[in-house]
């Protein structure tokens, strides 16, 4: 083999092995993406139900033309 041939199959070897590399990089922020899980918002849910009932009962006083 001469030099050329050694410097050619080198650098396909360093190429595929910085593929390698990249799809491993690649596979791993996946992996991270897909294990986060979303957040519980139930407490936001019954709060948000509490003000709604609250609300409802401030139309029905103001909208009462004998409490005005």
């Amino acid at each position: 083999m001469d030099i050329k041939t050694i410097g050619a199959v080198l650098g396909l070897v360093i190429t595929l092995g910085g593929l390698f590399v990249q799809v491993g990089q690649i596979l791993n922020r996946l992996e991270v993406v897909e294990s986060r899980t979303i957040p519980d918002i139930t407490p936001l849910e019954k709060e948000l139900s509490i003000l709604r009932t609250e609300l409802e009962g401030l139309k029905a006083r103001n909208s009462n033309p004998l409490m005005r």
